[in-house]
């Protein structure tokens, strides 16, 4: 719909107005948009929340065409007196909007829109949330449809599942009518805006993405800047928090790290980073790092989780979106220079795992002496939820964390610095730099997204065995890998 103006068309708007004119007007230069399985995940789990969020509307009937046809579908349901509509589309002034779910209010004489998000209502998206349903308000009454009341329905962050799920308990509505009519006049401008722009034929000079860290760059970045290198200022580490240090590079014309003033100021985090990328010398600081090692005791456990996030609960006790873990990796070094053990654990049944997981940890794991990770908070979280399960394991799961050491915070203090790391520290990061004889470039499983899309099919979909216990295998085979790389990573930490 290439004249038409859609609410995503128009969350690209607010994005980088060039960018939303590129996608509009000359889409192949944005190159093919391919999904990680994180992203697809997110997709999936979304619909999976508007299916059951429509669960709330029983008497509701579904648009199911799309695009023009949609609009025509829609007219005939209101036509037919239908007051609860799944996917109610409007067409008006050359704006387009799909409504989740529409209802009418006979008390009120007006239409209720109800926007389905797939988060939950602990999460601080609510001001983007309401920009969408804004959008959708203003097209319906831009069509001549009166709504008087606008909802967000979210997952229930306080539900937990027991038994079969009760959808008015697993799904929370909020009334952000107010919220909505604070944007609405912000909001009708931006879209008069965007349309304008979408019928300019003449591509936009400015994408003001340069001045932005490269998490928050638009997919045209590369189409608009081919002058800022792959590894530029945008790359320093916690650039995104230094926005006025980032403009100045860029203003001075500052694009390479190596374009930047060895006396430029940066934070005690970006010096080192900077320095070793322009000098080529790595930093070291011995001092730091060798009271950091004197941290560690023995016997030294490698500690690693996987763990399957699912929006809507799959078993009983658990929350939405709450990080079931399913596998774990555990290396073991019992004395220094001693034989270096390994033990696993992967629930292969469409069960709860947590309970065995946990159990099986006990017996693995001694109370005493360090247990290595990469990330504390994530594996920390994931004992904290199982103590809370499982009562009778509380005190070792809460010792477990009292015993971290985070390998990882060696990198972030920025006591290991390489010009090769370029400001990273995430264990797939690290190690090719310090180990490049280990790679995960070989294996089946090769992330955590991965990881959890392998358990998800083999646990609830397939059912050829064969399949199965090859996924069980890449699923070993990865989970050890990364407590193996902790261990080499270590070594080589305690060599310096």
């Amino acid at each position: 719909m290439k004249n038409i103006l859609s609410k995503s068309d128009f969350l690209k708007y607010l994005q980088c107005p060039k960018y939303f004119w590129l996608h509009k007007h000359k889409p192949e230069v944005l190159g093919a948009q391919t999904l990680d399985e994180f992203a697809q995940q997110i997709i999936e789990q979304g619909n999976e929340v508007e299916v059951w969020a429509r669960k709330l509307f029983p008497e509701g009937v579904m648009v199911e065409s799309k695009r023009e046809q949609a609009g025509v579908d829609t007219k005939k349901l209101l036509e037919a007196g239908h007051q609860t509509i799944f996917q109610a589309t409007f067409e008006a002034d050359g704006f387009y909007a799909m409504v989740d779910v529409l209802t009418w209010d006979e008390a009120g004489n007006y239409w209720v829109i109800s926007e389905v998000k797939g988060t939950t209502s602990k999460e601080i998206k609510r001001e983007e949330h309401c920009i969408d349903a804004c959008f959708q308000k203003l097209v319906m009454e831009k069509a001549g449809s009166k709504v008087g009341q606008v909802n967000l329905l979210e997952l229930n962050k306080e539900f937990r599942k027991d038994g079969e799920i009760i959808p008015k308990l697993l799904i929370q509505s909020t009334d952000i009518t107010q919220n909505i009519e604070e944007l609405s006049g912000n909001v009708e401008i931006q879209m008069s805006d965007a349309l304008r722009l979408m019928q300019n034929s003449e591509e936009p000079r400015v994408c003001n993405c340069i001045y932005e860290s490269r998490g928050n760059q638009c997919p045209a970045f590369k189409y608009c800047h081919p002058d800022v290198p792959d590894y530029s200022v945008h790359d320093i580490c916690r650039i995104g928090v230094s926005k006025k240090k980032l403009r100045e590079m860029i203003d001075n014309d500052w694009l390479r790290i190596e374009d930047i003033p060895l006396d430029y100021e940066l934070s005690n985090t970006q010096q080192p980073q900077v320095h070793a990328t322009i000098t080529g010398e790595n930093f070291i600081d011995t001092k730091n790092i060798h009271e950091e090692l004197e941290k560690i005791e023995f016997p030294i456990y490698f500690l690693d989780y996987e763990t399957y996030p699912s929006a809507i609960p799959v078993f009983d006790g658990c929350g939405p979106f709450q990080q079931v873990p399913f596998q774990y990796s555990l290396h073991i070094l019992e004395e220094p220079g001693g034989k270096l053990e390994h033990r696993e654990f992967l629930h292969i049944e469409n069960t709860k795992p947590m309970e065995a997981l946990a159990h099986q940890l006990r017996s693995d794991m001694g109370d005493t002496g360090s247990v290595i990770v990469w990330n504390k908070s994530f594996e920390g979280g994931r004992n904290t939820e199982l103590a809370e399960a499982f009562p009778d394991l509380s005190e070792f799961l809460h010792g477990v964390n009292n015993r971290f050491y985070d390998l990882e915070d060696i990198f972030k203090a920025q006591y290991y610095v390489h010009k090769d790391l370029k400001g990273k520290t995430s264990i797939k990061s690290v190690l090719p730099v310090l180990c490049p004889e280990l790679s995960y470039k070989n294996l089946n499983i090769q992330n955590g997204g991965m990881a959890c899309n392998s358990w998800k099919e083999m646990v609830f979909q397939m059912e050829d065995q064969t399949q199965k216990n090859q996924v069980a295998e890449d699923l070993k085979e990865y989970c050890k890998l990364d407590t193996f790389a902790m261990v080499m990573i270590w070594e080589e930490v305690c060599k310096i």
